[in-house]
């Protein structure tokens, strides 16, 4: 096999790097510029970053005047839980959104903009206290605590799952 560099590999030394390497997987634009790295990297690449900026006026959240430039590059899918790096899956999002739109999934509703793009509508959808239930001691009559839970400020049902705040 003969590498980039010019030299040229042995067969044994091929079986070697077969056995001691990983693959990764990278798209490539004409040009050689790598726009899509799976999972093998976290932060986008230089021209990941021109692409979005050439797809993204501003900062995805709807409403959001930032232009895209000024902006973080953001998963579409949180990169904890198994995002990609991939140009599709990428967006501009300012700090202030790009945090919250992980610390409170629940304010935020993703939608598809075309084929490859995505938007998020901020629903502002926030928590507030239940109303309180008043427990009294059976023997004084008194009001000894009262038990209150977490349900949206709109009256809705609460979703799914754990409840981040």
């Amino acid at each position: 096999m003969l590498l980039a560099t010019g030299q040229l590999l042995s067969v044994s030394e091929l079986h070697r790097l077969a056995r001691t390497s990983s693959l990764v997987r990278m798209v490539m634009d004409a040009d050689g510029q790598v726009l899509d790295m799976g999972r093998a990297v976290r932060l986008a690449t230089g021209a990941q970053r021109r692409a979005v900026f050439a797809r993204y006026a501003t900062c995805w959240i709807d409403g959001c005047p930032l232009p895209a430039t000024l902006c973080q590059i953001d998963h579409a899918d949180n990169w904890v839980d198994g995002g990609m790096t991939d140009l599709r899956l990428l967006g501009p999002a300012c700090q202030f959104h790009n945090r919250d739109r992980y610390r409170r999934p629940h304010r935020y509703q993703r939608r598809r903009q075309g084929k490859d793009r995505w938007a998020y509508a901020y629903t502002g959808r926030r928590y507030r206290r239940a109303a309180s239930t008043r427990m009294t001691s059976q023997t004084t009559g008194q009001t000894i605590g009262q038990t209150a839970g977490r349900t949206p400020a709109d009256g809705s049902a609460a979703p799914d799952g754990p409840r981040r705040t």
